[in-house]
C-alpha cells in the first residue's frame, strides 16, 4: 500500500470540508509526512487536481529520487521558496487557499497575501498533525528501527563507562554511539546526570564525574526521519552506595526503593493503555501510585506526586513530541495505532531522580512495548549479600 499518496489523498479530500482550493503545507515534518522527501526548505500544495513540492537546486535531484509522484517545482537563485510558491499559487487559480495556522509566521503570511492579492488565506490549525496521530505500518517500522539503534547505542555506551568520565564527555560519546550504531543524528542533546544532578529533568552536562555519584540518568533518542525517546535511571558501576565525599547523596534515601516505586507506576499506566481511555486518566493513575507509596527514610509528611514536575509523556513520530498528550490537562483520547512515550519520575532536590521511559504502541486491545531495554534493576550488591546470607 501507498501510505504516502493515501495521506494525500486524506488531505485533498478535506479541502472542500475547509471551503478552500489549495492547501499549503510549509512545516518541515508535515510536508516529509504529505510527500517522503527527507530534506527541508521545501513546502508542499495540495489541489483537487494537483500536488506539488517547491524547493531549491539543492535537492532536486534528492526529490526526484523520494518523490517520484509529485509535480517538482525548483526555484532558482534569484527568489525565495515563499515566492516560488506563490507563483504556482498565482498560476493555480486558487481563490481561497488553507494554510497551517499554527505554524506559518505571521510576517510569512503578510509576504504571502502580498505576493498573491487575489488569494483569501484561510489559517487552518493541526489539520495534519491529527493525521499524523495514528501511525501506519510503516511508520511504526520506522519508530522500532529508531528504537533498536538507540538500543544499541545504550548498551555501547554503558560498556565503555569510566570512574572519571563526565558528563559533558558521557553525552558526546553517546551522541557519537547514536551515529555509530545507525542513526543520523541524536533525537535531541542527551542527558546525562550524575547523582544528585538526576533532580533536574533537562539536568545541562557540566563536568561533575560519573564516580562523585551512585546513580545515573540517562535521557537519549534516535533522529532516523522518525523519532524515538528512551529513559534510564542506573547505579553508577564504580560506586554500588552513596559515596562519602558527596554531602548531597548522603540524604537517606534509598535508591532501590525509589526506583521500584517508580517502575510500579510505570507498570500501572501501561496497565491502562488501550483505546477509549482518557490520556489525563493515565497521568492520574501514575500521580496515585506516587501518592499512595511511602519512603522509609526521606522527605516527611509530603506526597511524593509533587516530585513528579511533568506530565507523563507525549506522542512521538515525525517530531519528538507531539499528539497525544499524556498529562493531567490533555483532552486526548487514545486510539489504536498511536505511538506514545511513559515516562514517570520522581525528582528529590539534593538527592536526585528516577525516570524511566518507554516507548509504547496502543493496539487495538491494549498496548505493545516497542522499546526492549531491561526495566527491572539488576540486583545490587547489599541484595545478593542478603541472599547468600538466607542461603547459609
Amino acid at each position: 500500500m501507498n501510505y504516502i499518496q493515501q495521506r494525500r489523498q486524506t488531505l485533498t479530500q478535506s479541502l472542500k470540508k475547509h471551503g478552500v482550493d489549495a492547501f499549503l503545507v510549509t512545516a518541515v515534518p508535515n510536508v516529509t509526512y504529505l510527500t517522503g522527501f527527507t530534506g527541508d526548505s521545501s513546502y508542499y500544495i495540495a489541489t483537487n487536481r494537483h500536488n506539488y513540492i517547491v524547493s531549491d537546486t539543492r535537492y532536486e535531484e534528492q526529490i526526484r529520487e523520494e518523490c517520484t509522484e509529485l509535480e517538482v517545482v525548483i526555484r532558482g537563485h534569484d527568489k525565495t521558496t515563499l515566492e516560488a510558491a506563490a507563483e504556482v499559487l498565482n498560476k493555480s487559480g486558487a481563490k481561497n487557499v488553507a494554510v497551517e495556522g499554527n505554524r506559518i509566521t505571521v510576517g510569512e503570511l503578510e509576504q504571502l497575501k502580498s505576493l498573491t492579492p487575489r488569494i483569501t488565506y484561510v489559517p487552518i490549525n493541526g489539520e495534519i498533525e491529527g493525521m499524523r496521530v495514528i501511525k501506519d505500518p510503516s511508520e511504526v517500522e520506522q519508530i522500532r528501527t529508531a528504537i533498536r539503534i538507540a538500543e544499541r547505542a545504550f548498551h555501547m555506551f554503558t560498556a565503555t563507562l569510566r570512574e572519571t568520565d563526565t558528563e559533558k564527555e558521557m553525552v558526546d560519546a553517546l551522541d557519537g554511539y547514536i551515529r555509530r550504531a545507525g542513526g543520523r543524528a541524536p533525537a535531541f542533546q542527551p542527558i546525562v546526570a550524575v547523582g544528585e544532578r538526576g533532580a533536574l529533568p533537562h539536568a545541562p552536562p557540566t563536568n561533575k564525574q560519573l564516580g562523585e555519584g551512585s546513580k545515573l540518568v540517562i535521557d537519549w533518542g534516535v533522529d532516523l526521519i522518525y523519532k524515538c525517546d528512551l529513559t534510564r535511571t542506573i547505579r553508577s558501576p564504580f560506586t554500588a552506595v552513596p559515596m562519602r565525599k558527596n554531602k548531597f547523596e548522603r540524604v537517606g534515601v534509598n535508591f532501590e526503593e525509589v526506583y521500584n516505586i517508580v517502575l510500579s507506576a510505570q507498570n500501572a499506566a501501561l496497565a491502562m493503555i488501550k483505546p477509549g481511555v482518557k490520556a489525563k486518566d493515565i497521568d492520574a493513575a501514575v500521580r496515585k501510585v506516587f501518592d499512595s507509596a511511602k519512603l522509609r527514610r526521606g522527605p516527611k509528611d509530603v506526597k511524593l506526586s509533587e516530585f513528579f514536575t511533568h506530565g507523563l509523556g507525549h506522542g512521538i513520530g515525525l517530531e519528538l513530541h507531539e499528539a497525544p498528550r499524556i498529562r493531567a490537562n490533555s483532552n486526548d483520547i487514545l486510539d489504536s495505532g498511536m505511538v506514545i512515550s511513559i515516562e514517570p519520575a520522581l525528582y528529590i532536590p539534593g538527592w536526585g531522580g528516577v525516570r524511566i521511559e518507554d516507548n509504547v504502541l496502543v493496539t487495538h486491545n491494549g498496548c505493545t512495548l516497542l522499546s526492549t531495554v531491561a526495566r527491572q534493576l539488576p540486583i545490587s550488591v547489599e541484595e545478593q549479600e542478603v541472599e547468600e546470607s538466607a542461603e547459609e
